[in-house]
């Protein structure tokens, strides 16, 4: 059984850089990742797949974290 097995994880700004290492963990690690970018469509359905890659669920979700609004809006959907 791996670390986070059955667990979800929210990653923001999982696109590129940190976030998205960040993201790969958690995969690796068994938990189901969801997580948003900016800008990139290319590069969410990119990181998409090669989570899912891992056996785990893996959804992106366009948000701008830096927007109270939108950031509510993600955690409410």
């Amino acid at each position: 059984m791996k670390l986070l097995e059955g667990k979800v994880a929210l990653v923001t700004g999982a696109s590129r850089g940190i976030g998205r290492g960040i993201a790969k963990k958690f995969a690796e690690q068994g938990a189901h990742v969801a997580f948003t970018y900016l800008s990139s469509v290319e590069k969410g359905a990119e990181l998409e797949k090669e989570l899912a890659s891992y056996g785990v669920k893996a959804k992106g979700y366009r948000s701008d974290a830096g927007d109270f609004k939108a950031a509510d809006e993600l955690v409410n959907a």
